[in-house]
């Protein structure tokens, strides 16, 4: 008896399948043989490609994005490294005895 190991699609892959069994004049069971994966499968990825797409639709507001924390937390990093920068700059210059 052997072991499958489970293969894992990208995001990609699953709607490069979808978009070949819907645009192509072949079925979708013979994509889905091509590909080596169950008709339910593919329905099924089908089913949460829609999904995805309604609810980014429904969602898509018009105005600022959201920002994810990464790019936000950079933001704050310039940020500080400018009133850094302005600090030490003034701080020289108190050294100097040079007031702007």
């Amino acid at each position: 008896m052997t072991i499958r190991s489970r293969r894992h699609w990208t995001a990609e892959d699953k709607l490069r399948i979808i978009a070949e069994a819907r645009q192509t004049p072949a079925s979708v069971s013979e994509v889905c043989r091509r590909h080596g994966i169950a008709t339910g499968q593919f329905y099924a990825w089908e089913k949460q490609a829609r999904q995805g797409a309604l609810e980014a639709l429904r969602s898509g507001k018009r105005g600022r994005k959201k920002s994810d924390p990464m790019v936000q937390l950079e933001a704050e990093i310039r940020r500080l490294r400018a009133v850094i920068a302005e600090l030490s700059a003034e701080n020289l210059a108190l050294k100097k005895g040079h007031w702007p």
